[in-house]
């Protein structure tokens, strides 16, 4: 199957230019200046890669759409992949907890086989028009993560793990005071705040060492991307890397990042926090990141429409940085924190994943999507 663009704004690695771009069975075959003389008319529009999000929690809110109610695991995997190829995500690492200290219904060990076993389903049935991988999110103070990983971590679709601790006090939640008051607000007593916080201490001094353990070696093992989450300091960032992470994800102070970038890691940042001016447990703003050239790649945590909004956000006049080095913050950054090498670029020779935006009101808006060069949206 062959499939040709003419009259493009071509964003590769390091350029934008006006040029033309021919598809052979999936995958790009030449990339050339100039308008081109046959082929789809983009009419100037930018053809850019198509969006890898590493981290989105999308697909649970599908599985519940609302309290006490599960929908069918396959339909609500279809459903999820139509919302994110909308916005130009063509790669999707569905990104699911195992082990919390607070755990939600969708979480529950049972939901959560039903939930990967209905992404696995619908991909195998040709439902799911994107590429669709598990980015398992390990909470190290779970008592259940190692039961909970036997059955989970060898799943087919497993590609990223990253090491997760939401113990208050550190790391994400780092202002305590604050946080406290968040569960003071939501009714909890002076007495039951103080018994839950000495039980979440208890299950970290037991666990979150070994439990880090345990999840880097599954990672090494499996050859599998091992990323290091809500990192607070050059410690945090350090023990991580001795442990084999490769991937910085969402560090909470410049001080994690600047290491994490020492030590060779990928720095990943929420496209929420910088589309809506910062964090909103009120750590370091990915604009911060940005500006001290601290920041390698995003992921949507929770909105995957902030992706595409990032990469055009990032030219405007606040940071004044070039189409094609934004861009790659959501195409090819995030291909390196998943060691793929396969996609992110518009390259000959790489998969034809690729989106056709164009600006309107301001924000960018999703014109076209192709998977392996076949339209997907």
């Amino acid at each position: 199957m062959e499939h040709a663009f003419k009259n493009a704004q071509v964003v590769t690695e390091d350029d934008v230019f006006l040029g033309s771009v021919l598809v052979r069975d999936g995958k790009i075959v030449a990339v050339d200046r100039g308008a081109g003389g046959v082929g789809e008319d983009l009419e100037g529009d930018v053809l850019m890669p198509g969006v890898i999000d590493l981290h989105t929690d999308n697909l649970e809110k599908h599985f519940f759409p609302r309290p006490n109610i599960d929908w069918n695991p396959v339909s609500a995997a279809v459903t999820h992949d139509g919302c994110c190829l909308s916005v130009g995500v063509t790669t999707v690492f569905d990104s699911l907890s195992i082990g919390s200290f607070n755990p939600a219904v969708a979480r529950n060990h049972d939901n959560m086989i039903r939930l990967v076993d209905g992404v696995l389903a619908a991909r195998n049935a040709g439902m799911l028009k994107g590429d669709h991988r598990l980015h398992w999110r390990c909470e190290t103070p779970a008592d259940d993560l190692p039961d909970r990983l036997e059955q989970l971590a060898g799943h087919a679709l497993t590609s990223l793990f990253s090491l997760m601790d939401h113990t208050p006090g550190q790391r994400q939640y780092r202002n305590l005071e604050k946080h406290l008051a968040n569960w003071s607000a939501n009714g909890m007593s002076d007495q039951a705040i103080d018994t839950r916080m000495a039980e979440i201490r208890d299950r970290q001094s037991r666990n979150a060492v070994k439990h880090r353990k345990l999840v880097a070696n599954i990672a090494r093992d499996g050859r599998t991307p091992l990323a290091s989450h809500d990192d607070e300091d050059a410690a945090h960032i350090d023990e991580a890397a001795d442990l084999g992470a490769t991937v910085a994800e969402f560090p909470v102070t410049v001080e994690a990042a600047q290491r994490a970038r020492e030590r060779g890691m990928v720095v990943v940042m929420g496209g929420p926090n910088l589309i809506r001016g910062g964090s909103y447990s009120g750590n370091v703003p990915a604009a911060d990141l940005a500006r001290a050239d601290l920041l390698d790649a995003f992921a949507s945590d929770y909105v995957p429409r902030s992706l595409i909004e990032c990469a055009f956000a990032l030219t405007d006049q606040r940071f004044g940085w070039g189409l094609a080095r934004a861009v790659a913050l959501v195409t090819a950054g995030p291909a390196r924190a998943a060691q793929l090498d396969d996609r992110g670029a518009i390259a000959p020779g790489l998969r034809a994943d690729l989106i056709r935006v164009r600006m309107a009101g301001g924000l960018p808006v999703t014109r076209g999507v192709w998977v392996e060069g076949a339209r997907a949206a």
